[in-house]
């Protein structure tokens, strides 16, 4: 966890990069996160949250963050999908719906409503 929170420190959201940019460092395998709004617990089991897009033949990068709104049936399936913002806007976010479909829900979340996450998708970060 203190990792992630230094890789924090060193990124930039909403800005394409190449992937020979000499500033950055490509990640070689992306981070998803999706953390919990409003001081609600954990919703997903963190190691099953995987946002993977594929990257373009130019091969650019981008850090993408934003807001999910949804709900959990009582069989654990994430339902009624909403994005409400997202930086920038569209490059991921059918990789972001996707992932959280698939993330692992926990039980102490099913049958929930109106639910909301900030999410973050990270291929690169500063180099230092």
């Amino acid at each position: 966890m203190i990792s992630t929170l230094i890789l924090l420190a060193g990124v930039q959201f909403g800005v394409t990069k190449a992937c020979n940019d000499p500033d950055i460092e490509f990640l070689n395998e992306p981070i998803s996160i999706a953390t919990s709004i409003e001081g609600k617990t954990s919703i997903f089991e963190p190691s099953t949250i995987r946002f993977n897009s594929s990257l373009p033949s130019a091969c650019a990068l981008t850090n993408t963050e934003g807001t999910v709104k949804f709900d959990v049936s009582n069989e654990g399936k994430v339902i009624n999908l909403k994005i409400l913002s997202l930086n920038p806007i569209r490059i991921h976010s059918r990789a972001i719906i996707r992932g959280l479909r698939k993330a692992k829900v926990l039980p102490n979340a099913f049958g929930t409503v109106g639910n909301k996450v900030h999410v973050k998708y990270i291929q690169f970060k500063k180099r230092t």
